[in-house]
């Protein structure tokens, strides 16, 4: 296969949740065990190699030392072979990670360097079964089948668990299937996440006519007052999900400091208040997605500013709705998904967004009680967001220079990776200037009216 076919292709993962009978869901909790022990066996002993010999051991080395490690502690011969190499590479990726930061730090960068360290049993959530399809005698034989029940549950065979019935809330070529991930989240609920090949170019083909009748730009200005303004005028409210349910939180988190920790109340409690939190990510990422499939299916480009969010969140009066706006996650679902919808993602540097006129290019300083923009110079008077978003769309075409559609690696700073800066590139002091209350931004003028967000 040729590089430019390669370079086509990526990885995509749904997520389905799973309902492990009570058997399943002990086979599990067995294997996460079994694994969490190897993951610190196999860490303890690069650890001990080096302290002794001064080398490093590879991960083919400890993937060789498998069967006799078997034979040592036959628990593992219980645990699928091909998951247990997986906890391996795990472990190998853990010290690629500290060499390669040691080696940036020793550039100069300024991040924080850890050695990898052992996990108590509460870390290890998930298993993954690396190989889904294997080849024998020239054609492909699946290693996990997928057996759909009807149109809304289906089966998963996994080796030495069983059929595992998830709930099957979309269509996927099994056929494209790579990896099968089982995860258990705090809660206590199970899913399955499906990584499937994509090929781009096929994508692209298909959604060209709607390119070329979308052909729109805007700019975005991310806030806590309102989530989200376009420089199209459009309002995007703050859905404040753990304002909603903070209450109920508290009284909950409440009850379980009251518990003896350990015992079988503590444990009750603590999935009480583990499920509300799942319940307000939950309800955040669906509107965020839900956002994020309309701003890719009605523009073609889509600007925003390259924030610094770790350093924002430092004011501790607006740290709670900035986190619970979910600024990176809504820039990695528009990349992503501006990557298959033949859109383009553009992040700027934010810089007096805010502070200079969208009319005549007037620096106009402001407060964060300031939601009105009033130019001294031209007399034009605007919402402070929509000015900043007027001005986040201007900075983005200043900084086309082409490329492929979708999270151009040649855009402005910052960009495809995922909504964080880049390690090494120059960071911008923000300028966002939020308050959590104040006037609407339009005097005595109603806001216009935001145009419902339609669910895909």
């Amino acid at each position: 296969m040729s590089r430019v076919k390669e370079e086509s292709k990526f990885l995509l993962t749904y997520k389905f949740r799973a309902y492990p009978t009570v058997l399943q869901e002990y086979k599990l909790e067995n294997w996460l065990f079994v694994l969490c022990w190897l993951y610190n066996y196999a860490l303890e002993e690069r650890k001990k190699v080096w302290k002794e010999e001064e080398r490093t051991v590879s991960y083919s080395e400890q993937q060789n030392n498998l069967p006799k490690l078997k034979k040592k502690e036959p628990i593992l011969k219980f645990v699928h072979s091909q998951v247990l190499q997986d906890t391996l590479r795990r472990v190998d990726k853990a010290f690629q990670k500290f060499f390669h930061d040691l080696e940036r730090k020793k550039k100069g960068e300024k991040i924080k360097v850890g050695y990898p360290k052992k996990k108590p049993i509460a870390k290890c959530k998930s298993l993954t079964f690396p190989q889904v399809w294997m080849k024998q005698k020239g054609k492909l034989v699946p290693i996990i089948k997928l057996e759909k029940e009807n149109n809304r549950f289906a089966y998963l065979h996994l080796p030495k668990i069983g059929k595992l019935k998830i709930r099957l809330h979309r269509e996927i070529d099994w056929t494209k299937a790579k990896t099968v991930t089982v995860k258990r989240e705090p809660s206590g609920n199970w899913y399955v996440c499906v990584s499937v090949e994509v090929d781009l170019d096929q994508i692209l083909k298909e959604v060209e006519e709607k390119v070329e009748k979308r052909a729109k730009a805007v700019g975005i200005d991310l806030g806590v007052k309102h989530l989200a303004v376009t420089s199209e005028k459009e309002f995007i409210e703050h859905p404040k999900f753990l304002q909603k349910l903070e209450k109920r939180l508290k009284r909950e988190q409440k009850k379980l400091s009251r518990k003896e920790k350990g015992s079988i109340n503590f444990e009750k409690r603590r999935k009480r208040v583990a499920k509300i939190h799942e319940r307000i990510k939950n309800a955040r990422r669906d509107f965020l997605h839900k956002l994020s499939k309309y701003l890719v299916d009605n523009y073609d480009l889509i600007t925003f500013e390259n924030l610094d969010i770790p350093a924002l969140i430092e004011n501790n009066r607006l740290a709670k709705l900035i986190l619970d706006a979910g600024w990176g996650t809504l820039i990695t679902f528009v990349t992503y998904k501006a990557v298959m919808a033949g859109a383009r993602v553009v992040r700027v540097n934010p810089a007096y967004t805010t502070q200079i006129c969208s009319v005549c290019g007037q620096k106009v300083p402001k407060t964060l009680a300031d939601r009105i923009h009033k130019c001294p110079v031209c007399g034009t008077e605007l919402d402070r967001d929509y000015n900043a978003s007027v001005n986040i769309l201007r900075k983005g075409f200043t900084h086309l220079t082409g490329g492929r559609v979708g999270a151009t690696q040649t855009e402005a700073c910052g960009e495809g990776n995922g909504g964080a800066l880049l390690k090494g590139s120059v960071s911008y002091p923000s300028l966002k200037q939020e308050s959590p209350c104040g006037s609407s931004g339009w005097g005595d003028n109603p806001l216009p009216e935001v145009p419902s967000v339609r669910a895909e």
